[in-house]
């Protein structure tokens, strides 16, 4: 079977957490394997493949704008020829307990090995925050322009709030 090792790193190069890609039948089985070193808060974080293969602290998003940790990964993966939400890139949260330590193991038919290492390649992001997968009812909440549901930027984020640990995937 397959598989493809990522490590994780925060911003200033600790070990966060080793990501295995293992490809079988179709399907991708993710599993991630924090480190409790006191990097990620206790409670959920979203994880996201992005389109860039770049993990570098510090820096601007490929269409510009201000700098922050890992921008430079661009926004959320999608395989080619799939444009809706969820993103190929979605994956299930990660919850962390007190001590910094978590497990997920998570299976997906979004994307093969082959979409994840060609052209740019990509990278694997645990945020700061949960990922609400812009569940915004819309009966219930508006965006700041009045429109019901969720507003462009929590369909792109999932409002996962900054970018704690990253890697490169098939970097090793």
């Amino acid at each position: 079977m397959p598989t493809v090792t990522t490590h994780l790193k925060a911003p200033d190069g600790t070990q966060v957490a080793i990501a295995k890609f293992e490809f079988n039948n179709g399907y991708a089985t993710v599993t991630i394997e924090t480190t409790a070193n006191g990097v990620l808060a206790p409670g959920f974080h979203g994880v996201h493949i992005h389109k860039v293969g770049k993990c570098e602290p510090n820096s601007v998003a490929p269409n510009g704008g201000a700098p922050g940790d890992f921008l430079s990964a661009g926004g959320h993966f999608q395989v080619p020829g799939h444009a809706t939400e969820p993103a190929s890139g979605d994956l299930t949260s990660l919850q962390v307990r007190k001590d910094g330590s978590g497990t997920l193991v998570t299976t997906t038919d979004a994307f093969a090995m082959e979409d994840l290492l060609t052209g740019q390649k990509t990278a694997i992001i645990i945020h700061a925050d949960a990922d609400n997968f812009a569940n915004i009812p819309a009966e219930r909440y508006n965006q700041t322009n009045g429109t019901p549901g969720p507003d462009e930027t929590t369909k792109s984020t999932g409002d996962a709030g900054k970018r704690v640990a990253c890697g490169v995937i098939g970097a090793g």
